[in-house]
């Protein structure tokens, strides 16, 4: 079984606080996805989710492939 994570950094949530704000944006949609992961452990193949920026566009998806080893 295996994660993808893709996210479309060209949006201006990712740009908007200057400098450096680009891995600040990436870094709160990972400790967002972290936390409703931590919250419902139970993901299984064929699960997907949109990833949020802080405006509330989608900016990517995260989705669980493949069978448990």
């Amino acid at each position: 079984m295996r994660m993808t994570i893709e996210v479309e950094m060209n949006n201006a949530a990712f740009t908007e606080d200057g400098p450096g704000s680009e891995c600040y944006e990436a870094v709160r949609i990972l400790r967002d996805l972290a936390d409703r992961i931590e919250c419902n452990p139970n993901f299984l193949s064929g699960h997907s989710q949109a990833l949020r920026d802080i405006n509330g566009n989608e900016v990517g998806r995260m989705g669980i492939h493949g069978d448990r080893a």
